[in-house]
């Protein structure tokens, strides 16, 4: 982006050179969201997204890293992205759909198979 700092453009760097690569070997990604006041602000995705280490990884890992080479950086946060929520938001509508009525689908092909069997 045109409208990166310094810093900005650094933390992007590192990123796609040392941590989106490893994070990817694993099954996951992450993404940059925005540079304020000193906070990373990252999106966890694929496999990431949920994982109960990612927090560790996180803080442990990439924080520390972005700290020793960008002095900048505060701290890093996960945030959900706008892929995120959207993905999100149809899985619960889907979720809801499927617990809120019974699964005619599977009972009709289960009726089907044993009228043929009988």
């Amino acid at each position: 982006n045109a409208d990166d700092d310094e810093t900005t453009i650094m933390i992007k760097e590192l990123l796609d050179t040392r941590i989106r690569p490893t994070v990817q070997e694993d099954g996951g990604d992450i993404r940059f969201v925005s540079f304020e006041d000193g906070i990373v602000k990252l999106a966890l995705q694929g496999s990431c997204s949920g994982c109960p280490s990612s927090s560790v990884t996180l803080k442990n890992g990439i924080e520390n890293m972005m700290q020793f080479y960008v002095p900048e950086v505060l701290s890093v946060e996960a945030v959900d992205d706008e892929i995120s929520e959207m993905q999100k938001k149809v899985f619960e509508e889907t979720d809801e759909k499927l617990n809120g009525r019974e699964i005619v689908g599977y009972k009709t092909r289960f009726d089907v198979v044993s009228r043929t069997l009988r």
